[in-house]
């Protein structure tokens, strides 16, 4: 080794981590740059060759390449939404018998919160016909109020 670049080296301050990031990728940036200047400058008329028949292949095939993977894609996606639709269509007896969304309606009423004591199923349909008239009642008020705009509105001059 030379002793003059021991000394430069020892004179330079130490970086610190983001310092000495910047230095690696500098580094790399001048080893990637060098490197490919050498091998254009080194390349014989076989790497030419070779090259412009590897960019010009690229270039005629790729876009049979992009509408063959479209077409299975767009194959893939309707073989999915065929059997999402059949699973969709397949239906049950108790579907049939609208037993499932009865069940659904069950379930979804079930998961109150209760007090004390677990309500009783005749009291759960009672309170939920009560909020059903409840807000039947608050629907027909709103529907009301809004004819009521309407008629306001007939007599108001723009």
């Amino acid at each position: 080794m030379d002793p003059l670049v021991e000394d430069n080296n020892a004179e330079a301050p130490s970086l610190n981590l983001l310092g000495q990031a910047a230095a690696r990728l500098l580094e790399y940036g001048n080893n990637a740059s060098n490197n490919l200047q050498e091998t254009f400058t080194k390349m014989t008329l076989q790497g030419w060759i070779r090259l412009t028949v590897i960019v010009g292949g690229y270039l005629l095939l790729r876009p049979y390449i992009l509408k063959l993977s479209v077409k299975t894609a767009v194959s893939k996606m309707e073989e999915e939404d065929e059997r999402e639709r059949a699973k969709a269509a397949a239906m049950t007896p108790n579907e049939l018998r609208g037993a499932k969304q009865q069940l659904e309606e069950h379930l979804e009423d079930d998961n109150g919160e209760g007090t004390g004591a677990d309500w009783g199923q005749k009291a759960r349909v009672r309170q939920r016909t009560m909020l059903k008239e409840m807000l039947e009642a608050e629907e027909q008020r709103r529907m009301e109020e809004e004819e009521d705009d309407k008629d306001i509105a007939e007599f108001l001059e723009d």
